[in-house]
């Protein structure tokens, strides 16, 4: 019979890690602070009966349809005009295709 032999290291309790129920101490990992925005995003007039929509240079009908909003029926006429219009307010923060793409300000990641 063929023996095997496990070699363990042996952990002194001097060396053993207990754990500690205390709080985190708050400067180790600063809580993360909100940036002031140019525009509050919820301050943005929707209304409940939205216009229809009407094509701008940068949201077209070509560009709409690329977008998914869920399959058939699953959205009314109504919020579906709701989206539309939204997406018309906030054209400029979208992009349909990498050259629309660009970065955020710098002073979006201090903290």
């Amino acid at each position: 019979m063929d023996h095997q032999i496990l070699a363990v290291k042996y952990k002194s309790v001097l060396k053993k890690v207990r754990p500690v129920n205390e709080p985190m101490p708050q400067d180790l990992n600063p809580p993360l602070e909100r940036t002031p925005l140019s525009t509050n995003p919820h301050e943005t007039p929707l209304s409940p009966n939205p216009p229809i929509f009407h094509e701008t240079f940068k949201v077209t009908h070509e560009r709409l349809q690329a977008i998914n909003f869920g399959p058939p029926g699953w959205l009314l006429t109504e919020e579906i005009n709701l989206l539309k219009n939204f997406i018309t307010l906030r054209e400029q923060a979208i992009a349909f295709c990498q050259k629309e793409r660009v970065l955020l300000k710098h002073s979006y990641g201090k903290t």
